[in-house]
C-alpha cells in the first residue's frame, strides 16, 4: 500500500512538473524585442508644419513606437517583480496592442500582448490598459492592470505653439496645432 501510495505521488509530481514546463513553453516570448528607440522631435515636426503651412502634425505608427518605447524604458518595471525587457507596437485608429517581452521574477520570460485605448486629455495622451493575452489565453485583469501611462505629447513646444485636438487615423495620430 506505501508503494503504491508512493508511485502514485510521484506520477502526480511528474504530471505536475510536465505541466510547468508545457506552460512555461507556451508563454515563452515569440520573437526578440527591445526597448530601443529614436528621438521623436515634436518641435522638429511644429516646424515642418510651419513651412508646409499646415497646422497640424502627423506622427508614424513607428514614431509612436518611439514614443511609448522612450517612456517604457524610464520605468519598465509593471509592478514588484515584473519586468518590460521589450516591446512593440500596433496601432489602429484609437487602439493599441503591445506586444511585451515581460521577465517575472522567477526569471521566467513571457511573451504577451497587451491591449490599451487611446485618449487625448488636453495636453496629455493618456494611454489605458485595457486587457493582456498570452498567446490565444486572456488573462484575468485582477492579475494584471496596468496604471494609465501619461504621454506629455507638448513637451518641447515652442511657448508660441499649443495643442487643439489630436485625432487618431488608421495608420498614426494627427496633433493639430493653434497658436495662440
Amino acid at each position: 500500500m506505501v508503494r503504491r501510495s508512493l508511485f502514485l505521488l510521484l506520477a502526480v509530481l511528474v504530471l505536475l512538473a510536465a505541466a510547468a514546463g508545457a506552460a512555461v513553453w507556451y508563454a515563452k516570448p515569440q520573437e526578440k524585442l527591445d526597448l530601443a528607440y529614436r528621438p521623436v522631435s515634436i518641435v522638429d515636426k511644429a516646424l515642418d508644419m510651419l513651412q508646409l503651412r499646415k497646422l497640424e502634425v502627423r506622427l508614424s505608427e513607428q514614431e509612436l513606437n518611439d514614443v511609448l518605447k522612450k517612456k517604457l524604458s524610464e520605468q519598465p518595471q509593471l509592478r514588484p517583480n515584473v519586468t518590460i525587457e521589450g516591446a512593440r507596437f500596433e496601432q489602429r485608429g484609437d487602439r493599441l496592442t503591445a506586444h511585451v517581452n515581460i521577465r517575472t521574477a522567477a526569471n521566467v520570460k513571457v511573451g504577451a500582448a497587451l491591449d490599451f485605448a487611446l485618449e487625448w486629455r488636453s495636453p496629455d495622451l493618456i494611454v489605458r490598459h485595457t486587457a493582456t493575452r498570452i498567446r490565444d489565453w486572456s488573462v484575468p485583469s485582477s492579475w494584471l492592470q496596468l496604471e494609465p501611462i501619461v504621454v506629455p505629447i507638448s513637451d518641447g513646444l515652442p511657448p508660441l505653439i499649443a495643442i487643439r485636438e489630436i485625432r487618431f487615423d488608421p495608420d498614426g495620430i494627427v496633433v493639430a496645432l493653434k497658436l495662440p
